[in-house]
């Protein structure tokens, strides 16, 4: 195509041509959806076409939208970050610091033990503290529902000797279905536990930065309730960033889970 004598022509053509492009790639994405790809989303896909990271692309859009954005009425979202305190933990909070924005925590017994100003730190700065368990191994945990109980019962000592608090919130590993027989289920339900689950993983235990990213992008899109499975990760810390970023540009509240908020597990069915 000859584009010197005509430039103003054959920009037309060519963005024509892209705003074709990006139609028949929006439809394709979102024929799941209920509805229609919306024009800032096609104008990542344009921008992804063009070779720029996901990454860049949020950090980028941030500082023109960010003064219109707000939260919006009923859309929550809860980061929850599994398997600490550890060394990231300090990088974590100092993110969720400088953006005014709470976590909630599950932990493991031992890494408890190891990390004790990091411990002392969740809970001085308001975010949500639970437990992940003490072998994190389902073989072990579900022996009997006793040591199931036994274990989660040592996470809420060791968290009230370090911290002078008591936390009845929890995570199993792996989830609480299919695994945890239900005897085991109903005697945590028994001691006033409150079980967690969550609904949209990030996948960060093996993903890029910009795919933990794409994965709120994309999962995160028809959900008003979110509860975000992240992990004590380097990928973690430099995803967190731009995560905050999109879930404020959407109207999300980031809030902590707190032991007054119903708990959302696959038990009760309500995640």
């Amino acid at each position: 195509m000859k584009c010197k004598s005509n430039k103003n022509s054959c920009t037309l053509i060519i963005s024509m041509i892209l705003a074709v492009t990006v139609i028949w790639i929006g439809f394709f994405i979102r024929k799941d959806a209920k509805e229609p790809i919306n024009p800032s989303e096609a104008n990542l896909i344009i921008r992804s076409i063009k070779n720029e990271t996901l990454t860049e692309m949020i950090n980028n859009d941030t500082s023109q939208v960010q003064k219109h954005s707000g939260p919006s009425f009923g859309k929550v979202a809860h980061i929850t970050i599994d398997d600490g305190p550890s060394k990231y933990t300090n990088d974590i909070l100092d993110i969720l610091a400088v953006n005014n924005v709470k976590a909630t925590f599950f932990m493991i017994n031992g890494n408890m033990k190891k990390h004790i100003e990091e411990v002392k730190r969740i809970e001085e700065e308001g975010h949500g503290a639970g437990f992940h368990s003490v072998t994190h191994d389902i073989h072990q945990l579900y022996k009997s529902p006793e040591i199931t109980l036994n274990e989660f019962e040592t996470c809420k000592d060791t968290f009230y000797n370090i911290t002078g608090e008591v936390s009845k919130l929890i995570r199993v590993p792996y989830g609480s279905k299919p695994y945890m027989p239900e005897d085991s289920h109903e005697l945590l339900l028994k001691y006033g536990y409150k079980m967690w689950d969550w609904n949209l993983d990030t996948q960060d235990w093996n993903g890029t930065t910009d795919n933990i990213v794409s994965n709120i992008l994309y999962y995160g899109r028809n959900n008003p309730n979110l509860v975000i499975l992240m992990h004590e990760k380097q990928q973690t810390v430099e995803s967190l960033q731009s995560i905050i970023r999109v879930l404020k540009e959407r109207g999300y509240n980031i809030l902590p889970i707190t032991e007054d908020i119903q708990e959302k597990n696959y038990w009760d069915g309500n995640l």
